[in-house]
């Protein structure tokens, strides 16, 4: 009796197990944790596709062609009762590849979608072996429900980082610079593929005070691995398209340059930014990275000796190196003769035009045109700081005051010194005479 129980109770028991396992089996799950580094706002579509079927014997699971195919993909074999199995101890490309092959006609059997880092979730799978494709990358992945799977994306997204490799004056993180209008700013672009790298797209874009040379340069792949194109996407101002399949951890380096044609970059910068998009069909963005250059400018007032403002005073500025600013269409550049120079004219208020476009550097302030019957003011010399974009050292003022009436030379040579010895000795003689002429009367 003691026997028949004990058989009894075995027999309840994995009935019940049985139950639980095949209940288990058809309430089947997939958790996907999608790559780092994604957008926090990016959505991410998985789809999922039944490669095979599940069944539980109660013993053990066993995999089976899923309704409607008569064959496996290479690397499976399946007997006469439709059961599939392997010698396989880990999936290659080319067994990957003929799964993919094997289901591409297939509609899949379930969807989930993530958003940034969140896990993406699939439930109510039957059980079975599954391909999983996601539009982050070309990785995919092929895994088992027993009842639940938790699975990774293997994909990553690329990295990249801009900075202003050369201009006038750079800051250290290539951020920020300053730069004469007219002159040229160099870029470097570096960018680290991910894995699974699919649909990579540079795209640059520069506001309307640059003005993009033509001149990129790429590093770091084989030119039959990207194109620029000669139609940049809508907003770019070049795009470059890679090649799917870059390795994994290749750097690739672009090097480009862009002229100033702002000469009023004083509080509102240059901005030029650089993204890299990635994923199926491009559909995922970096981070923006973005740059700003800067130029000065320095305004003048004319004034006379009662602080009244002077009219028609003219002004030129010269640079350390002796040259003399000139400044056509918003270009400036340095010329040697004073007569070519840009002269700014005081008005009847005393504002002279701002000299702009101005780099960083020590420049002198001369009054080259003097209005009739002021004396000529001395010159003034000011400085452009480098790596300070604060509005003091970008928008800099000066006044200048011209005294009336005309200033004699009093060193470096005889000067009005002669007048006064004159003067001297022409009272002395006087004083003589009439002390002679008194004492000739006396007598």
């Amino acid at each position: 009796m003691k026997k028949i129980l004990s058989l009894i109770l075995a027999l309840a028991l994995v009935s019940i197990c049985a139950a639980a396992f095949a209940a288990d089996l058809d309430d089947g799950s997939i958790q996907i944790t999608p790559p780092a580094g994604l957008p926090e706002d990016a959505a991410n579509t998985y789809l999922i596709y039944k490669v095979f079927d599940a069944t539980s014997s109660g013993a053990g699971i066993s995999y089976k062609l899923v309704e409607g195919k008569t064959t496996a993909p290479t690397g499976f074999s399946v007997d006469s009762a439709g059961n599939v199995t392997t010698e396989l101890t880990a999936l290659d490309a080319d067994t990957i590849a003929a799964i993919a092959a094997y289901v591409a006609d297939d509609e899949p059997v379930a969807t989930a979608t993530s958003t940034g880092s969140a896990a993406a979730l699939a439930e109510g799978l039957g059980a079975g072996y599954y391909y999983i494709t996601t539009s982050t990358g070309s990785i995919v992945t092929i895994d088992s429900t027993h009842p639940a799977a938790d699975v990774e994306d293997k994909n990553s997204p690329p990295t990249i980082e801009k900075k202003i490799s050369a201009a006038s004056s750079a800051d250290a993180d290539g951020l920020k610079a300053q730069a004469q209008a007219g002159s040229d700013v160099e870029y470097t672009v570096k960018i680290v593929v991910g894995k699974g790298a699919i649909g990579y797209k540079f795209h640059d874009k520069m506001d309307s005070t640059l003005e993009y040379n033509g001149d990129m340069t790429i590093t770091g792949i084989d030119a039959s691995k990207y194109t620029i194109q000669a139609a940049p996407d809508d907003g770019d101002t070049v795009t470059v398209a890679f090649a799917d399949g870059l390795e994994k951890d290749t750097e690739i380096t672009l090097t480009y340059s862009a002229k100033v044609v702002s000469d009023t970059l004083q509080t509102t910068p240059a901005k030029n930014s650089a993204t890299i998009s990635y994923g199926k069909d491009s559909s995922y963005t970096s981070e923006e990275q973005e740059t700003e250059v800067y130029n000065a400018k320095m305004s003048v007032t004319k004034l006379d000796g009662g602080s009244q403002p002077l009219a028609d005073a003219g002004f030129v500025i010269k640079n350390a190196a002796g040259k003399y600013y000139k400044n056509e269409s918003g270009v400036v550049s340095w010329v040697d003769d004073v007569a070519q120079a840009t002269e700014n004219f005081s008005a009847a208020d005393g504002a002279v035009p701002a000299f702009t476009g101005l780099a960083a550097g020590t420049y002198t302030l001369v009054e080259k045109t003097v209005p009739d019957g002021f004396n000529t003011a001395a010159d003034q010399t000011f400085t452009v700081a480098e790596h300070d974009y604060s509005t003091l050292n970008l928008e800099q003022t000066a006044e200048v005051i011209n005294n009336a009436g005309t200033e004699l030379p009093s060193t470096g040579g005889i000067g009005t010194t002669i007048l006064y010895v004159v003067g001297g000795l022409l009272i002395v003689g006087a004083a003589v005479i009439l002390i002679a002429r008194r004492k000739a009367e006396s007598k």
